[in-house]
């Protein structure tokens, strides 16, 4: 609580989040350490069987469950993941306006993900509002520097594999609700269609969620002059979505969504793939 204070009082942040105990190092220390040379060896059927898990500051360090658990999916579906080394993206700061410091950011970044793109190894992260930083804001920041690398969605690359993957005999009765980040939804009209093709393959229904912003937009929600305005904007549609709803089956794809839901609801609701973990 006295540090909750603290930082309101000193830089202007409420409801800051706390980091996630265990961390994901710690959750994921099972999996082999990343070894550019080992991939680089390895033949391209065994390259196609690997997926290198591309880290965010935010799920990392605030929501680390959701990669742990995308790894786990990854295993259960017979692919072995990779967690690549954190490397900064840079969204926050291009959030806040230090648009030479995330032009830094951005270059070393995209250089190393160019490295391990040519490796031929699909390289997938869990956010889609980070993913997209990697296509849109790279792009307009580093023009033809950024390389032709590719960094997925979670349902990016797993809707192309589905016939990889056994579909399920058995339907889940009660359905799932998706509730898709407003950048998702703006930049990847078919993502909650994708979304729903892929559930139905493993048995489950998932029935989408028509909200807008929830109010957080980045940081924009934690700063305190921006406090009663966020929660005004989370009141126009999440709210009153999720007030008829079982929150337990509701699925967010945004770690800012998922973020404002727990500090206004005061639960936890997951990400799509975790509740795939459950279904295969």
């Amino acid at each position: 609580k006295w540090v909750q204070k603290l930082t309101a009082s000193t830089i202007g942040y409420v409801d800051t989040p706390l980091l996630s105990v265990p961390t994901l190092e710690e959750r994921l220390n099972s999996l082999k350490d990343f070894d550019l040379q080992h991939l680089a060896n390895l033949s391209a059927d065994e390259k196609q069987n690997h997926v290198v898990i591309v880290q965010d500051p935010f799920t990392t360090y605030y929501d680390a469950s959701v990669v742990e658990d995308f790894a786990k999916l990854v295993l259960k579906l017979g692919k072995t993941p990779v967690l690549l080394p954190f490397k900064p993206n840079g969204k926050a700061q291009h959030i806040k306006g230090f648009l030479k410091q995330f032009a830094k950011s951005a270059s070393t970044t995209a250089a190393f993900l160019q490295q391990v793109a040519d490796l031929d190894i699909p390289l997938v992260g869990v956010d889609p509002a980070l993913v997209l930083c990697y296509r849109d804001e790279y792009q307009e920041v580093l023009g033809d520097k950024r390389g032709d690398f590719e960094v997925l969605t979670a349902h990016e690359w797993l809707r192309p594999r589905l016939n990889e993957f056994t579909a399920s005999t058995q339907a889940d009765e009660e359905p799932w609700y998706l509730l898709a980040h407003c950048t998702e939804k703006t930049k990847m009209p078919n993502a909650e269609k994708e979304w729903g093709e892929i559930f139905t393959h493993f048995g489950g229904q998932l029935k989408t969620v028509p909200v807008g912003c929830c109010g957080m937009a980045g940081t924009f929600g934690h700063e305190v002059d921006k406090l009663q305005m966020s929660k005004d904007i989370y009141g126009l549609s999440w709210k009153p979505s999720l007030d008829a709803l079982p929150k337990d089956r509701c699925l967010i794809t945004g770690y800012s969504c998922r973020s404002q839901v727990k500090r206004f609801e005061g639960i936890k609701v997951h990400h799509p793939v975790q509740a795939l973990l459950q279904l295969i």
